[in-house]
């Protein structure tokens, strides 16, 4: 092999890493958000406007489908370092995620009606009902994310 051709052999090389590169984050993100529509998500259900009580840091129940069509990922940009990003785009999302405390924003009270009652509220702590944070986790943990990266990788592999 000439040096020229080295040269295009590697500058080819690096080419495709960079293109698996942005395969792999593409396809993780991808899967993270398929596993938390489909599993995670749907661990409980409960029907929409029904009073459930999550134990906190579970998951939130699954009862209208919003959180999990909420779901998405925004492509990864082509480098050796890709990232995806996964997200959701619920406007609760992120108070399930993280937890916080709702105040009013224009009355004295919150108010809002359920398959219990009629409730009022001066404020509301809400714990974390994560379901992001232990999709990610738990594919770590079994390797399904792994087998994605490594599946996904051969048909970049020179």
């Amino acid at each position: 092999m000439t040096p020229e051709e080295n040269i295009r052999y590697l500058q080819e090389a690096l080419e495709l890493a960079k293109r698996g590169s942005e395969a792999i984050a593409n396809a993780m993100a991808e899967y993270i958000v398929w596993r938390t529509r489909e599993i995670t998500l749907r661990r409980t259900f409960h029907a929409p406007g029904e009073w459930y009580s999550q134990r906190p840091g579970e998951p939130p129940a699954y009862a209208s489908g919003k959180l999990a069509e909420g779901m998405f990922y925004k492509p990864a940009s082509s480098g050796f370092r890709a990232t995806a990003l996964v997200g959701n785009k619920v406007e609760y999302s992120r108070i399930l995620e993280f937890g916080c405390v709702v105040t009013p924003r224009h009355n004295k009270y919150m108010h809002w009606t359920d398959s219990r009652g009629s409730w009022y509220h001066e404020f509301l702590v809400v714990p974390e009902h994560p379901f992001l944070t232990p999709t990610i986790e738990e594919a770590i943990d079994d390797d399904s994310l792994l087998e994605i990266a490594i599946e996904t990788f051969k048909d970049y592999d020179p």
